[in-house]
C-alpha cells in the first residue's frame, strides 16, 4: 500500500472514530466515553436564589454517578458531562443558550431552569430540536397552555395549580378571618393562570375577592394597592410575585401599617433571601411546596443533610436541592432504560418513568407532567415548616407576625 494510501486510510478511520465520540457528546478519560447533558440556570438576576439551588441538586447527582463509574447504557460505562450556563433570569437568553447546548455542545437532554418565563422558551426549543428537556418548579397549567397542541419532547414535575390554588384557602381556614381576600399577582403566565384560578376558587371556600392588583414585573411602587387592599378590609393576603417584588411589597405594607392575619408569598419568599431582605418582617409567609423534613422517601434524608452540609440549611431550599437531585436521576435512569444516547429513544424511556425518587413519586401522565402533591409552609423563626398537611408539634401561627 502506498504511503499516501496509508495517509489516507488512517485519516478516514480518525473522522469516523471523531465522529463517534461526537454521537456520545465526546470522550472522557481512559477512553470512558462521555454523555453531555445540560441546563440554562438562572444564577444572576431576579431568580438567581432558587438557580444555585438546583445547579447543586443537578451537580451533586451527575458527581455520584461518575464517582460510581459513570451512567450504564447497553453495557457501556459514560462519563457524564454537565454543562451550566447562567441565563442571568433572562428568557430570550435562556431559549439561545439551549439551543447552543442542544446543537454546539451536542447535550443529548437538558435539565430545566424553573417558573414559566423561563421553562417555557426553553420547552420550545427542545420541541424544535427533537430533544428532551425535564423542567421542575413551572407550575403545571401555565407550561400546558403554552403549547395546546401538546408538548412531545418537554417534561415537567411541580404541582398543578389548582389543588395548589385550593389549599390557599384551606389554611386560611385555619383561623379566623373575615375571609376577604386582596390578590396581588404579576402580568407573568403564573401569575396569570393562578390569579384566574384564586378568582374562581375563592367563592367554593366562602371567600371573596375584596381587592385583585395586577402590575407588570419590577413594579417598586405599590403604595396605592395597599391602600386600596386596607380599604376592602382584606385580612387574607395571597401574592404570587418575583422576589424582589415581593420583598419591595412587604416592606411597604409594613411601613403603611396593613396588617392581613394570613399572608402567602408564592415565588417571592421561596428562599432565605427572603428573610435576608426583610428580616423579622418576612416572618409568618406562607409558600407552597412539594417537600419538607417529615418526608422519608428513600434518600430524602440523608439527601438533606448533604445539603445542610454544603450551606443549604433552610428546608425549602433543600427542597429545592432534592428536586434538582430528583429530576437528574429520573433522566439517568430513562438513559438507562432506553439502552442508547439517540435523544428519541430517551425521551420515550422517559414517558416510562414510574419510580419513587428522593423528592416522592414521579410518574408523567399523557400530558408529559407529574403533578407531585404541594403542601404549605411557613416562615417561623428563619426557617420554613411544614403548616398543611398539620404535622405533629407544628401549629400555623396568625396573624402573619412579621405583619403584625
Amino acid at each position: 500500500m502506498s504511503t499516501v494510501s496509508k495517509a489516507a486510510r488512517s485519516l478516514f478511520l480518525m473522522a469516523m472514530l471523531a465522529l463517534s465520540m461526537v454521537a456520545c457528546g465526546g470522550t472522557g478519560g481512559s477512553g470512558n466515553q462521555t454523555i453531555v447533558i445540560g441546563a440554562t440556570l438562572p444564577l444572576t438576576g431576579s431568580l438567581a436564589a432558587v438557580g444555585v439551588l438546583l445547579k447543586a441538586g443537578y451537580q451533586a447527582a451527575v458527581d455520584d454517578i461518575n464517582a460510581a463509574g459513570g451512567l450504564e447504557v447497553n453495557g457501556q460505562k459514560y462519563h457524564v458531562n454537565l454543562i451550566i450556563l447562567d441565563n442571568t433570569s433572562d428568557p430570550n437568553t435562556a431559549s439561545n443558550q439551549a439551543t447552543t447546548l442542544y446543537l454546539q455542545n451536542n447535550a443529548v437532554a437538558l435539565l430545566g431552569p424553573f417558573t414559566p418565563p423561563l421553562v417555557i422558551p426553553v420547552s420550545q426549543v427542545a420541541e424544535r430540536v427533537k430533544r428532551p428537556l425535564i423542567s421542575t418548579t413551572a407550575p403545571i397549567e401555565a407550561w400546558l397552555s403554552a403549547r395546546p397542541s401538546g408538548w412531545q419532547y418537554s417534561w415537567d414535575v411541580f404541582f398543578d395549580e389548582k389543588q395548589q390554588t385550593s389549599m390557599s384557602f384551606q389554611v386560611a381556614n385555619m383561623v379566623k378571618t373575615n375571609k376577604r381576600v386582596a390578590l396581588f399577582t404579576d402580568n407573568e403566565e403564573d401569575g396569570v393562570t393562578m390569579g384566574k384560578l384564586w378568582t374562581e376558587e375563592a367563592p367554593q371556600f366562602g371567600y371573596t375577592i375584596a381587592y385583585r392588583a395586577i402590575f407588570p414585573v419590577g413594579t417598586t411602587n405599590f403604595s396605592s394597592q395597599i391602600a386600596a387592599a386596607k380599604a376592602a378590609n382584606a385580612e387574607v393576603l395571597i401574592t404570587q410575585m418575583t422576589p424582589p417584588d415581593a420583598m419591595a411589597l412587604w416592606k411597604q405594607m409594613k411601613a403603611l401599617g396593613y396588617h392581613p392575619i394570613v399572608a402567602e408569598s408564592e415565588k417571592g419568599s421561596s428562599t432565605t433571601t427572603w428573610m435576608q431582605a426583610l428580616g423579622n418582617v418576612g416572618e409568618g409567609a406562607l409558600i407552597a411546596n412539594f417537600w419538607s423534613r417529615s418526608f422519608t422517601y428513600p434518600g430524602s434524608q440523608e439527601l438533606a443533610a448533604r445539603a445542610e452540609k454544603a450551606g443549604i440549611k433552610a428546608t425549602i431550599e433543600q427542597a429545592g436541592y432534592i428536586m434538582g437531585y430528583s429530576i437528574t436521576e429520573v433522566l439517568f435512569d430513562a438513559i438507562k432504560r432506553a439502552g442508547s444516547t439517540d435523544p428519541d429513544a430517551i425521551n420515550r424511556a422517559i414517558g416510562q418513568t414510574n419510580k419513587t425518587y428522593p423528592v416522592g413519586p414521579i410518574h408523567f401522565g399523557s400530558n408529559h407532567a407529574d403533578p407531585v402533591q404541594a403542601i404549605m409552609l411557613q416562615w417561623q423563626n428563619g426557617d420554613t415548616v411544614q403548616v398543611y398537611p398539620p404535622v405533629s408539634g407544628v401549629s400555623l401561627e396568625a396573624p402573619a407576625k412579621g405583619l403584625a
